[in-house]
């Protein structure tokens, strides 16, 4: 019966017979008779036959349908497209071509093989060195993630994708997952190193289910902040065939995982016949094996990284992580059930993983967790299955069957297919061999016919392939993503680096330059008079009127005697008063009349100090004694100063005034002055260490990530403390010569000063004697004598003299004189030390900063002379801190983004010329092998080189 062939549009239509092996070869793909829809997204290798299969164990009745699609390199990309051939194909012609394959159908010898030492061993190396340079953070890549129950076979089978002897006999390997890089190179190498993401935290109480959160998912291990992590390299071995070396290294890697509390480097094996006493050796391996038997974690989700190189080896990026189980072996590890499932579906979720299942033959799939895991993640169609232990296969019809409707598709179909294995033997080479023997059935073991159809997935290597052929084709498509990632984070470290930039071209000649600059702009800076008018405005005169403002302020209330009795009355003289006046408020001018019939009535005054502060007193001219008050005094009495006057009175001189009154007077009121001195000296320094940050950020602003600009930062405000010092002890000293004795030389200015200040005096004396006398409330302050104009001073003169002559002479003149001679000497005073205090400032300070900068920043940076090396030059240049280590994981990421997009740009710029290989067709291995059907035979190296 001729075959029925229906074409489609754009696909050409292959005249030959398929047969329903073709189907069965690959069940997992097809998985049913229904036609499958063909992929969008473009193949690297893709060749794909889609058939309407009918699932029977008979003869071809030659009535399928069949239609071909070839995939063409793009002339630009070089990755394969569809292309539409409509030329009639004969059975020879299809026969006559490499009939090599992608993972649909894996054809044997040349097509597979040219195939991949063309586009995909460029693919395939590309993603590899791009796997190498880590730019994961930036855009996924693809990558293999083998997962599976306990005891499912997945050592066995991650040893043999790697070509390297894992630990199969401690457990140890199941307990952390293992990241494995493999790469070509011309020797052979497996660098071993530890991934530490997660910290150890033991918590205060036993870790149950409970502990197992969304936000804590591996308890007791916590997850560390990026700038934490760590990554150790552990040991190197280069004897690929000392297996021996080889697991020991891996095992002592995860036993120094699992008790992190000890330093990894107490697990590094020491060399066997190295240096150390056989009992050093002994000791490390009592050490490591007892931590393994009682370690301080069961789990942990840090990871064992090998890097292993070598010549023909696959470019393959996979984790073997620990195998999932739903029974804990101890009560108190049930909750390392739940760690170990979140940890696998962490890894299941990546969105480019390839997952690797691993299920024994000798089990029923129904049973897998692993699989239910890759179900609830929705990862399915991402999902190669391995059928491990095929050697182990039950010897009954139902377990055949059962595993042939899987295979066939009609259970747990997942997207990629599957394959089988049988890894029985110690090493490599014997596994291997075994393994071919067994498919091929030249050793024993029970391996039924049935399953010859599909040979072309039986055995590692055909897997090994498949992988390698499958990581091509999902990194093609990812590839101009991952393109497009990897410049746009280019262009941020760019704009990045711009806010650190690097290094000048002549470092030297931009240190002289700035400092140049600095020391020139600081030295003018601080004696132009500009700078020195802000300064005298903002703290020089203020300091002034602060010294003046503290001059001592005296009671000048008075007494005077009733209208109403002939015995004197003392008026209160402890509340302060106001000698100087302030804004002047209208006096009441209310009289009163003093009742003579009622002496037990108060009236109250008010009386204000200089400050404004209201105090009550109460007039007395009906009272014949007052007692003082109890409140708190600003200022000294009259009273007060009459008794000084009599404590220090020389017996036998009456009417004479020991300087014993005066000095105390004064020196009680000039201690007051260190408060507002240590003020001006702090406010001096803080604005010349602004103007100095000022130009200095100005100077050095193209080098303000160097080290220099740090230390001259440093060395300025050193160089500010230094004058603060100088100076503070300085007018400590003047400030103590003032509150020692009182001395001048300046009599007139004296005078002068004590004459204005009696003036003031008298006159707030007399308008407090005036009030009380006449029985008045007095004004609460007066005007001052420089407020009121000529006229107004001369008639509020002649109405005091009218009412002075009245009232008799002041009993309290000599205690006036004393307050007005010690406030004329503190103005003295005050302004004699105000003007010495500014001058060491202006005339000081400022002159000498201008004096000694221009060298002092090149003396400190060790510039002057013949001291400067390239050496001091390269370290006030370097990067410091936070900034400079910013600089350099930004250069060190651009280095490596720079070399994968090289590698990109290589990859799509590789000879694009159309050859044979760049058509591929694939076919059913039995309709182009020369052997007959009955005699299958297995080869572990078909693939040769892919």
């Amino acid at each position: 019966m001729p075959p029925r062939v229906k074409p489609e549009p754009g696909v050409a239509v292959a005249n030959t017979t398929a047969t329903r092996s073709f189907a069965a070869t690959n069940p997992g793909q097809f998985g049913s008779p229904t036609r499958q829809a063909r992929s969008s997204a473009p193949s690297v290798t893709d060749t794909r036959f889609m058939a309407e299969v009918e699932e029977q164990d008979e003869e071809d009745d030659g009535g399928e349908i069949m239609w071909m699609e070839t995939r063409t390199r793009s002339p630009t990309t070089g990755i394969m497209k569809q292309e539409p051939r409509h030329e009639p194909m004969s059975m020879m012609s299809l026969a006559s071509q490499s009939m090599g394959g992608s993972f649909v159908g894996m054809g044997p010898n040349l097509a597979l093989k040219d195939f991949g030492q063309g586009v995909l061993k460029d693919i395939n190396d590309a993603l590899g060195e791009l796997q190498s340079r880590g730019i994961q953070h930036v855009a996924s890549l693809p990558e293999l993630v083998l997962v599976g129950d306990q005891s499912s076979g997945k050592s066995s089978l991650m040893s043999g994708i790697a070509g390297l002897s894992l630990p199969r006999s401690s457990g140890t390997c199941t307990r952390c997952p293992i990241h494995i890089r493999i790469s070509r190179a011309d020797e052979w190498s497996c660098r071993v190193f530890l991934n530490l993401e997660y910290e150890f935290k033991l918590p205060d109480h036993a870790i149950s289910e409970q502990d197992v959160k969304p936000t804590n998912q591996f308890p007791p291990w916590v997850k560390l902040d990026p700038s934490r992590t760590r990554r150790h390299e552990f040991k190197t071995v280069r004897d690929r065939f000392d297996s021996e070396e080889i697991e020991t290294v891996l095992r002592c890697a995860q036993v120094a995982i699992l008790n992190p509390s000890t330093p990894y480097q107490a697990f590094i094996p020491k060399p066997r016949g190295g240096e150390g006493p056989d009992s050093q050796q002994l000791t490390q391996h009592e050490l490591i094996s007892r931590k393994e038997e009682a370690s301080e974690a069961q789990f942990s989700p840090n990871t064992v990284a090998l890097e292993i190189k070598g010549p023909d080896l696959a470019d393959l990026n996979f984790y073997d992580l620990p195998g999932v189980f739903n029974t804990a072996r101890r009560t108190e590890d049930t909750y390392l059930e739940r760690v170990v499932q979140n940890l696998t579906k962490l890894y299941i979720k990546r969105e480019k993983a390839i997952i690797l299942w691993a299920v024994p033959m000798n089990l029923d799939t129904e049973n897998s967790l692993a699989l239910r895991l890759i179900r609830e993640s929705r990862a399915e169609h991402r999902c190669v299955g391995v059928i491990t232990k095929a050697d182990l296969l039950p010897r009954d019809e139902q377990a055949t069957e059962r595993w042939l409707g899987t295979l066939k598709g009609r259970g747990h179909r997942i997207g990629l297919g599957y394959f089988i294995t049988s890894r029985q033997g110690r090493d490599l080479e014997e596994q291997t061999k075994r393994e071919e023997a067994f498919f091929n059935r030249t050793a024993e073991g029970h391996w039924p016919d049935v399953f010859d159809r599909y040979k072309e997935r039986c055995g590692i290597e055909k897997l090994k392939a498949f992988l390698s052929l499958k990581l091509g084709e999902e990194f093609s498509k990812v590839l101009p993503e991952v393109k497009q990632k990897v410049h746009e984070r280019l262009n941020f470290i760019a704009e990045q680096l711009k806010m650190y930039p690097g290094p000048p071209a002549n470092p030297d000649l931009e240190i002289y330059k700035a400092l140049t600059m600095f020391s020139s702009l600081l030295k003018k800076r601080v004696t132009d008079q500009e700078f020195m008018s802000t300064w005298d405005t903002a703290y020089s005169a203020r300091f002034t009127r602060t010294i003046l403002d503290l001059k001592p302020k005296y009671n000048v209330r008075l007494f005077a005697k009733s209208t109403a009795a002939s015995a004197p009355v003392f008026i209160d003289l402890e509340a302060p008063t106001r000698e100087e006046g302030s804004p002047t408020p209208t006096p009441s001018g209310r009289k009163r009349a003093a009742p003579a019939e009622t002496p037990s009535r108060r009236q109250r005054i008010k009386a204000e100090d200089a400050e404004g502060r209201s105090y009550p007193s109460t007039p007395t001219h009906l009272r014949t004694t007052m007692t003082p008050t109890k409140s708190v005094r600003s200022s000294k009495t009259l009273m007060e100063i009459r008794r000084m006057i009599q404590r220090n009175a020389i017996p036998g001189q009456p009417g004479l005034v020991s300087s014993n009154v005066y000095e105390p007077l004064f020196t009680e009121a000039a201690r007051a002055w260190k408060g507002p001195l240590q003020t001006f000296i702090n406010q001096t320094f803080s604005f010349l260490s602004k103007e100095i940050q000022e130009i200095l950020d100005s100077t050095f602003s193209a080098l303000k990530n160097r080290a220099i600009y740090k230390l001259s930062t440093e060395h300025m405000q050193a160089f500010v403390e230094m004058h603060k010092k100088d100076l503070q002890a300085q007018l400590a000293l003047i400030h103590e010569l003032e509150g020692t004795r009182l001395f001048t030389r300046n009599v007139d200015a004296l005078n002068r000063y004590k004459a204005e200040e009696l003036k003031i005096l008298t006159r707030h004396r007399n308008h407090y004697r005036i009030a009380a006398h006449k029985g008045d409330e007095p004004a609460s302050s007066l005007p001052k004598i420089e407020e009121l104009s000529e006229e107004e001073l001369a008639q509020e003169t002649a109405k005091m003299e009218k009412e002075l002559r009245q009232m008799g002479p002041e009993p309290f003149q000599q205690e006036l004189d004393v307050a007005a001679y010690t406030r004329g000497y503190y103005v003295l005073a005050a302004h004699r030390f105000t003007d010495v205090v500014c001058m060491h400032a202006m005339s000081g300070l400022f002159p000498r900063v201008a004096s000694v900068i221009e060298t002092y920043l090149q003396d400190k940076l060790g510039l002057t002379g013949n001291r400067t090396t390239p050496e001091m030059l390269d370290e006030l240049m370097e990067e410091e801190g936070r900034i400079g280590q910013i600089r350099r994981d930004l250069c060190a990421e651009k280095e490596t983004l720079d070399g994968a997009m090289a590698i990109i740009v290589n990859l799509e710029n590789r000879d694009t010329t159309p050859s044979q290989a760049d058509t591929v067709l694939t076919m059913p291995n039995n309709l182009t092998s020369d052997r007959a059907p009955g005699s299958p035979s297995y080869s572990g190296t078909v693939y040769g080189d892919a």
